[in-house]
């Protein structure tokens, strides 16, 4: 019980705020991005609170999002222990050996994206997800272990990233590229200063 109330902890605070960090860099690099993300919060929610009631109509939103956590996924990779001696992809695993899934790589990886190091939250429409196999994109893991959080975080991102966006214009600081550094999260070196107006 108390690893999955640390998981509930770690997926609904420390991941979604730098899932959210990066988020608003790449909006605020992308103008054309964030103008349809504050188009559709205002569509969406008008003036009034944007809630998790909303968040199946702010589709866009939750694409920026994924596409985002493609880019720096905030865990950038996953650790398993396998249970019973196995081959996979022709390569001998034993018994209680420890594999690594090197999250960040494989969503960077050109065999499965195409350009891509580049922000496009197009690749998150219905269709294109359709057409691409599921263990491409892991910001959460994947099968019976995914994250117990990966739901809640999804709605608290999508709920935040609206609610930010429709009040606030988000501008790049000039000069500053935060690098990622891999930790518990895959965190942006420096914090993530961002230039920031009221609209």
């Amino acid at each position: 019980m108390v690893n999955d109330l640390l998981t509930f902890i770690i997926a609904g605070h420390e991941t979604t705020a730098v899932a959210l960090s990066r988020t608003l860099w790449l909006l605020a690099k992308d103008r054309a991005s964030q103008q349809r993300t504050f188009e559709e919060a205002k569509a969406v929610a008008g003036d009034g609170p944007i809630t998790a009631a909303l968040v199946e109509a702010l589709s866009y939103s939750r694409q920026v999002i994924q596409e985002a956590m493609r880019l720096f996924p905030p865990a950038s990779g996953i650790g398993r222990q396998a249970r019973a001696a196995m081959e996979l992809g022709g390569i001998s695993i034993a018994a209680g050996a420890r594999v690594h899934i090197p999250v960040f790589a494989l969503h960077r990886n050109a065999r499965l994206w195409d350009n891509p190091n580049a922000f496009d939250p197009e690749r998150f429409t219905g269709d294109r997800v359709k057409a691409r196999s599921r263990y491409a994109f892991l910001p959460f893991g994947g099968g019976p272990r995914i994250c117990i959080g990966a739901g809640f975080a999804t709605i608290e991102a999508a709920v935040i990233l609206a609610t930010l966006v429709r009040s606030f214009r988000f501008a790049p600081l000039a000069g500053h590229k935060p690098k990622p550094v891999a930790r518990v999260t895959l965190r942006p070196e420096g914090g993530m200063p961002l230039l920031v107006a009221t609209r």
